[in-house]
């Protein structure tokens, strides 16, 4: 008989210091989690002959595998797989952990994440373990009228052979709250976004998998810049934005004037909020706005301004009931 999504399960957890070595994996991405993706390469080498047209010998290289796991966005933990451990400050509830590290500050090397996918087989069960991965991407996308979605696109560099010793379905976190569209806040500039229709925030680390020889599997990972863009559509009131954009180029109305950034306080920021003892804050200095664009403007139709950017560095501050990561 055919199995589906409810006779499967996913979750993650964090390899220690060494690539592809042990991990705690108990976590649950969030709320609706689906694997949308899964596959493995083994980078197969085709050898042709002389005197034929036909290939002769298979050959393989690299192992690499890719996983695409969606969800919607209930609790923090995720990000520390792009930003590393957090730090955690308060004696009791609500206690605030914040991303990067407050004194370690970003990590150098990737933070390296271990997934566990299992299915209750209709004639045996399939436990596959993917180890030594690397969120390349955590994408995070909010729109009047929908929950908070989420896609973390995952590159992993090792697998063993499936075992057939059902596990269990991660630990529910004890934080956990399914955030919409009600629930954000869009501040740039200082000001906060009227009437913000939608918005995108992508964390991409250009990290990758290091391979050596005597192995088909990799053997380490690092990352490049890490680069956080994203857009926001919002309802076109004044020329603040605008004026922004013209600036970079020294054509706004203070003629001359070049603002490298935004500016303001905050430049960026964008709330997720359940309660006072409960939310998500995402704070971005160096605000870049890279385009600017117009939508809607003709009869009767609603005018709108959209916006394409790019922040230097982050802060993320969780607030929740948890002294520590889940």
């Amino acid at each position: 008989m055919v199995r589906t999504g409810s006779h499967g399960y996913l979750k993650y957890g964090f390899e220690g210091s060494t690539y592809a070595g042990s991990a705690t994996v108990n976590k649950k991405f969030g709320l609706q989690d689906r694997l949308t993706t899964l596959t493995l390469t083994n980078n197969r080498i085709n050898l042709p002959a002389l005197n034929k047209n036909t290939v002769d010998k298979f050959a393989y290289g690299q192992q690499q595998g890719t996983a695409s796991v969606g969800f919607v966005l209930s609790n923090p933990w995720i990000f520390g797989s792009v930003l590393g451990a957090p730090s955690t400050t308060g004696s009791s509830n609500p206690y605030t952990h914040t991303y990067p590290h407050a004194s370690n500050g970003l990590n150098k090397e990737p933070r390296t994440v271990q997934l566990e996918v299992g299915l209750d087989g209709a004639s045996a069960d399939i436990v596959r373990t993917l180890k030594g991965g690397i969120v390349n991407s955590l994408n995070i996308s909010s729109s009047v009228g929908g929950i908070v979605e989420c896609t973390a696109d995952i590159t992993y560099g090792k697998e063993t052979a499936p075992s057939t010793s059902l596990g269990t379905a991660p630990t529910k976190p004890t934080s956990e709250f399914p955030y919409t569209f009600a629930h954000a806040e869009l501040t740039v500039g200082g000001a906060v976004v009227a009437q913000c229709q939608e918005a995108t925030i992508n964390f991409t680390q250009n990290s990758e998998l290091l391979y050596g020889l005597n192995s088909h599997a990799a053997v380490s990972s690092y990352r490049r810049v890490l680069d956080m863009t994203g857009t926001f559509r919002a309802s076109l009131i004044n020329k603040s934005l605008l004026e922004k954009v013209l600036e970079q180029v020294k054509a706004g109305t203070s003629s001359g004037t070049y603002s490298e950034t935004v500016g303001g306080s905050p430049e960026f920021r964008i709330t997720f909020t359940k309660d006072n003892n409960e939310k998500i804050t995402i704070t971005g200095t160096g605000l870049s706005i890279a385009d600017h664009s117009v939508s809607g403007f003709e009869p009767v139709e609603p005018i709108f301004e959209e916006i394409s950017w790019q922040f230097k560095t982050v802060t993320i501050a969780a607030l929740n009931s948890e002294s520590a990561e889940e």
